[in-house]
């Protein structure tokens, strides 16, 4: 009977956990969503259309031995956090979205971070041919976090794509290979990197908006 009893608990456990972390996927997923429609609001022909346009913006160019001519384009759009003086024309900012888009000889990549106003990030979106040696296949990487806990990762497979262009990858058809709580070896490489890149981005953040 003891031993039912614990099993009944542990299950009730296991649901209740899994029920919570779905919720703050979902969350993340909404937040993400209207941040994305946040932006797309921003328009140049402003006050005749959208909101202002308010974003940091790097663009690198630089040619590299053995794969030619590189361009890398990093945009980081910011909220404002809470201040107590009503007058501040300048309130502070923290990081909310940072997108990078860059080559590497016929490579192309595109990655996304989401961060709130604690710094920490909740969610990393990376179109990448890096996953594997040979460059083949191209992945959508897609990770959600609670604090430093990865809530879930999942992984894409690009099908019939010959050329790594980022407009062809986004109209490609892709197929899930993995979704879960865990990172398989074969796709660690690449999250660590996403992972250190984050905090790279937000400390480049901060040292801009400081100035």
């Amino acid at each position: 009977m003891r031993k039912k009893f614990i099993i009944v608990i542990l299950c009730a456990t296991w649901a209740l956990t899994s029920v919570a972390q779905d919720w703050k996927e979902e969350l993340i997923g909404n937040e993400y969503r209207e941040v994305k429609a946040w932006i797309a609001l921003m328009d140049e022909r402003f006050p005749a259309e959208g909101i202002p346009p308010e974003w940091y913006e790097l663009t690198v160019r630089e040619n590299l031995p053995g794969t030619g001519p590189h361009r890398e384009v990093t945009r980081m759009y910011w909220g404002e956090l809470p201040t107590e003086d009503e007058g501040e024309i300048y309130p502070p900012h923290f990081l909310r979205l940072a997108t990078e888009e860059y080559n590497f000889a016929a490579r192309e990549f595109y990655e996304e971070y989401l961060y709130d106003e604690d710094g920490n990030v909740l969610f990393i979106y990376a179109l990448t041919p890096d996953v594997s040696s040979d460059m083949v296949p191209i992945y959508e990487l897609r990770m959600w976090f609670d604090g430093k806990r990865l809530l879930r990762l999942t992984a894409q497979r690009a099908e019939g794509v010959d050329y790594i262009d980022l407009e062809t990858l986004r109209k490609a058809s892709f197929l899930e290979e993995f979704s879960g709580e865990s990172i398989p070896e074969k796709f660690r490489s690449e999250t660590d990197r996403l992972l250190d890149h984050s905090q790279e981005l937000l400390k480049l953040f901060k040292i801009i908006d400081n100035r």
